[in-house]
């Protein structure tokens, strides 16, 4: 057998409707990616030495979900965020005294950590995800697609490559992250501080921690503080300078709503003590605008 047929014997074998252990690990990792969490939460490890799923009956009608729509990745997303467990929010609530006296059994008390999905994982954005959502709101993410990637960086020859990342502040370096020149030898600071992993190892779970370093770098680095000034500057063209519209737009960009009659008073007073550009700043580093929830 020549190495073009055993390729194509392996092709064969690895997507064989008989064969379900390639779907299985499909759909658990774009489950994983929506939720937080995979069904089974070794997604790189189905073996007996890996999690076992909580949900396998699920995991077996995604699976074949994916076999009966031609592997088509978009209608499994399309299914996944659509879905009742995806909609739910991440805090119900506390149960009513009339449910209480009725003996209903409160589910933080049999399942704080949600294995069972009765509510949403609140979950922080990635680092390219945030980073391309920024561009997008203010205005600067460019949309251009394929070819080489681009540099947001300066490269000295030495006997070890010198490598020294700069503000990106030009169209050609506004494009999405997925096109980022990746340096596996100098990480990113601003991307490393916001979880993004390293580029020189697999990482088929992130980490995803909250430190002081993450508010501190969403707050002052340079990146963040020229989009804020651009968001600021876009809302001005859009708007003008009267501070209540302003206020709407913003949180019609950022949050994508209106804002309550709180936030609305407290919005008009940061801008007038502090100006456009700072309220903008503060609404970039909001929990609302970090996490998916």
């Amino acid at each position: 057998m020549s190495e073009g047929d055993r390729r194509a014997a392996l092709a064969a074998w690895i997507t064989h409707p008989d064969n379900p252990l390639t779907r299985r690990v499909i759909v658990n990792r774009m489950w994983h990616h929506h939720f937080g969490r995979g069904i089974v939460e070794t997604p790189s490890d189905f073996g007996f030495g890996g999690a076992r799923p909580t949900h396998p009956e699920l995991l077996d009608w995604l699976a074949g979900q994916l076999l009966a729509n031609a592997w088509s990745l978009k209608s499994l997303h399309r299914m996944m965020v659509t879905s009742q467990a995806y909609r739910q929010h991440s805090y119900p609530g506390a149960l009513s005294d009339d449910a209480v006296n009725k003996g209903a059994v409160n589910p933080w008390d049999i399942d704080a950590d949600n294995r069972w999905l009765w509510r949403m994982n609140p979950r922080r954005l990635d680092a390219e995800s945030l980073r391309d959502t920024v561009l997008s709101i203010t205005g600067k993410l460019n949309p251009h697609m394929f070819g080489p990637g681009y540099r947001d960086f300066t490269y000295q020859e030495a006997y070890a490559p010198i490598y020294t990342y700069i503000t990106p502040n030009s169209p050609d370096m506004w494009r999405r992250s997925i096109y980022r020149f990746v340096v596996r030898s100098t990480p990113h600071r601003f991307m490393t501080t916001l979880d993004c992993p390293n580029p020189a190892n697999l990482t088929p779970r992130r980490l995803q921690t909250t430190t002081a370093l993450q508010s501190l770098a969403m707050l002052n680095n340079d990146f963040m503080l020229k989009q804020a000034e651009y968001l600021a500057k876009r809302i001005s063209t859009e708007v003008g300078d009267e501070s209540s519209g302003q206020v709407e737009r913003a949180f019609q960009l950022v949050f994508a709503r209106r804002p309550t009659a709180d936030e609305h008073a407290a919005s008009l007073k940061l801008i007038d003590e502090t100006g456009l550009f700072q309220f903008c700043r503060m609404l970039l580093n909001a929990n609302e605008f970090v996490y998916i929830d």
